[in-house]
């Protein structure tokens, strides 16, 4: 009887999480976004009631939301962006929430401790693995960034440069009219430039500004956005949002069945893609081999007018 009653209550338990119902909030419609919740969606059981909300970039609209989701709560909030993370941070206390798609989310005083977040970079040692990779042999790898940006990030991987041998070369910038003047002193001491997720360096201003620079300079950049690769940097892992948003279905999953499960963390992404631009690669002289071009998940054989939209706002 013991053992009957044993299964009874896991087989309960798991038409529970199969019969879920879940609130999907996001902060805007944008591709990346709603890639992820497409991935998401796939990844959980058909009887799963979904119901999506959308903030449409105003966080007056996500608070609205979020009380409304107080007073009738589902058993789990999927939270896409950060006005979205941040709407259900002030108003949910108790429901079990992951997000995804935020940058930065400890300086938002994200997570809480009913929430669980998906990081929006790889950690600094796949990058700097990928980069050294495609571009063997560049022992100096330069790095603009502002400390309170990606201060933290940056130092791990100047550990992780270490381990790897090879030398990092940062230069913390205060001010987004640092960037070209930081950036000319730094590139005749690099091989490579890296361009990583810092909105203080990263902009509609600077972007032409490390893109022409590094050209000029014959200095390959490596970086993180699919459009910057399209627009002449060489390489990049970048974040597969499809995946990202299975990932969170199934941390979405372990929280059902355990509300504490992940709670508080932020878990890395368990798999990014190789973005390359193959012109930019024999541009500076670089013969790709066969292996690394099948590797990548993006390829390029061009350049054209940065597209602002779609590489700006692609993590808001």
């Amino acid at each position: 009887r013991f053992s009957l009653l044993i299964v009874l209550s896991f087989t309960t338990l798991w038409s529970q999480v199969d019969a879920a119902e879940i609130a999907i909030v996001k902060s805007a419609d944008l591709p990346y976004y709603d890639h992820a919740i497409v991935g998401f969606k796939a990844g959980l059981p058909p009887m799963t009631r979904i119901h999506e909300y959308n903030l449409n970039g105003q966080l007056t609209r996500g608070r609205e939301i979020g009380k409304s989701l107080r007073a009738s709560p589902p058993d789990l909030v999927l939270a896409v962006g950060l006005k979205a993370a941040m709407s259900v941070k002030l108003e949910l206390f108790d429901t079990p929430v992951v997000f995804c798609m935020v940058l930065n989310p400890d300086a938002y005083g994200l997570p809480t401790g009913n929430m669980t977040g998906i990081a929006v970079r790889a950690p600094p040692a796949p990058q700097l693995s990928a980069l050294r990779s495609i571009m063997p042999g560049r022992q100096r790898i330069g790095v603009l960034y502002d400390e309170d940006q990606t201060g933290a990030f940056v130092r791990d991987a100047i550990k992780a440069a270490d381990q790897q041998g090879v030398k990092l070369l940062p230069a913390a910038v205060r001010r987004q009219e640092d960037v070209p003047i930081l950036l000319r002193q730094l590139l005749p001491k690099i091989d490579v430039l890296w361009i990583v997720q810092d909105q203080v360096v990263v902009s509609e201003a600077t972007i032409p500004v490390l893109l022409e620079s590094s050209q000029s300079a014959k200095v390959p950049i490596f970086t993180f956005s699919t459009t910057l690769v399209q627009q002449g940097a060489l390489g990049a892992l970048v974040l597969d949002p499809w995946s990202v948003g299975q990932q969170a279905a199934r941390l979405s999953l372990a929280r059902l069945r355990d509300s504490s499960a992940f709670a508080g963390s932020i878990e890395a992404p368990e798999h990014s893609q190789w973005a390359l631009n193959l012109k930019s690669a024999a541009g500076f002289g670089l013969s790709l081999s066969s292996d690394i071009i099948r590797m990548a998940g993006h390829i390029f054989s061009g350049s054209g007018p940065v597209a602002k939209t779609d590489f700006l706002n692609s993590v808001p």
